[in-house]
């Protein structure tokens, strides 16, 4: 079997991931995804118009966990 891992991840690809998860692909600022631990994402946190809220230089951001529903293993692992 051949497995190729990308060299880059594409726009469409990004916002497929976001769809996936559930998350506003526009809002995502960072996306982690632990094979163990589930995905940890940062947002963006909007004003009731829809921008972004800057606090002194950064953009505010509000941090989201999505835990694994189980334990995931390898095949063949004891």
């Amino acid at each position: 079997m051949s497995t190729a891992i990308p060299t880059e991840l594409t726009v469409e690809q990004r916002r497929a991931i976001c769809r996936v998860l559930g998350l506003p692909a526009a809002q995502v600022h960072e996306l982690h995804v632990h094979a163990r631990e589930g995905v940890r994402a940062s947002l963006y946190v909007l004003d009731r118009e829809g921008r972004r809220i800057v606090h002194g230089e950064q953009p505010l951001t509000a941090a989201v966990r999505i835990p694994l529903a189980e334990e995931v293993t390898a095949r063949g692992t004891p």
